[in-house]
């Protein structure tokens, strides 16, 4: 699900990558792949460090609170970085591009998945799988706590 998220993602973003920062197709391309990975990796640590409220708050359709906000500067800080290292892009212009990137991002996520999920879900969507692996066992652990 997670690459029908990024495909949205670049139908929805695409243009104005390449319009307002000056992208080319490759960087484009280059820029929703570095976001699947980098979100990817992020939700995956948080989840095994036991950060599951603050991914779960971030990905709803409700409002961030201090633990969403925190996750949403981690994941768009390593976006900033990776997209100024991996596309050869200046900092300033890699923060916006992570900065529009994550506002959708968040968007599309909260849009598939409503305000009362499971982490399971998430990490389904992800690719952890809902039933076995690392989404399996946090959604039975995140069931424990009623998240």
């Amino acid at each position: 699900m997670i690459d029908d998220i990024m495909n949205m993602l670049k139908d929805q973003v695409g243009g104005d990558l390449m319009e307002k920062f000056g992208l080319d197709s490759n960087q484009k391309d280059e820029a929703i792949n570095i976001t699947k990975e980098t979100i990817t990796e992020k939700i995956s640590g948080e989840a095994a460090g036991g950060g599951l409220s603050g991914i779960m708050n971030l990905f709803s359709s409700n409002d961030n609170d201090a633990e969403g906000n925190s996750m949403l500067e981690n994941i768009t800080s390593s976006l900033s970085s990776n997209f100024s290292s991996k596309l050869g892009v200046d900092s300033e212009k890699s923060g916006g591009i992570s900065s529009m990137i994550m506002e959708k991002v968040t968007s599309l996520f909260g849009d598939k998945l409503g305000g009362s999920f499971d982490i399971g879900d998430l990490m389904g969507m992800i690719g952890g799988g809902n039933s076995g692996g690392i989404g399996g066992m946090l959604g039975k652990l995140g069931g424990l706590f009623g998240k």
